[in-house]
Parts: C-alpha cells; structure tokens; sequence
C-alpha cells in the first residue's frame, strides 16, 4: 500500500515536496532487501522519477493488524452487538482493513437503528 501523507496533512511536508508512505506487510528479516524491492516496485508504478525521492526512516508494527490466519477471524463477520446498549466495531469484528473497519461501523450502526425502532 503507498498513500501521500502530506495531501491529507500538508504540514507533514515542506512547501513543493510530499510525503508518501508505503506499507509491507510481514516482519522483514533482511531490511535493506525488502527497501530494495520497495524501490524496484515504486519505479515500476511511478517511472524513474523514484530515484529522486528520499528515504526518511521505517518503523515496524508487529501488530499493525487483527491475526488473520485461520482459525482466527472464523467467523470473518463477528457480532457488533455485545449485549442489549453495547456495541462494537473495528477492523476485528470483520477483515483487517480499513474497509473492514468501515464495514462493522456500519453495521453497529444499522443494529442500534434496529435495536431503537424494536423497542418503540
């Protein structure tokens, strides 16, 4: 994954310049080959002009996200609903991502919209 800090947050970068993160996933065991292969593939996406860019730093997020092996997110789609006025949502309660996030948002939502007009 790669997105441009700094179009969301212009502060995060001196005046013409941006700031791009890219995400790997996994704990790389050789740093410098993984930032090799980085490089190659933000070439391959963006052409030559990569090799202008600089590097700042990386930081490791050993648990960035919800264990996804098997039998871990069994049942992928996890209840919102705790027990009666008790909900919850995040990237846990369905696929590790932020779509997965956004996803049990809205079903939490659409539970208490249901929850409300039950209890009319």
């Amino acid at each position: 994954n790669l997105c441009v800090v700094s179009d969301v947050a212009p502060g995060y970068a001196p005046p013409g310049s941006s700031l791009i993160s890219v995400t790997v996933l996994g704990i790389p065991a050789d740093l410098e080959r993984v930032k090799r292969e980085v490089w190659i593939q933000l070439e391959e996406w963006y052409g030559r002009e990569v090799r202008d860019w600089g590097y700042i730093r990386h930081y490791s997020i050993p648990y960035a996200l919800p264990d996804q092996t098997s039998p871990a997110l069994i049942p992928a789609e996890r209840p919102v609903r705790i027990r009666d006025g008790l909900y919850v949502c995040g990237d846990h309660r369905d696929n590790a991502s932020i779509q997965g996030a956004m996803v049990s948002g809205r079903r939490v939502a659409e539970a208490i919209i249901q929850a409300l007009a039950s209890s009319h």
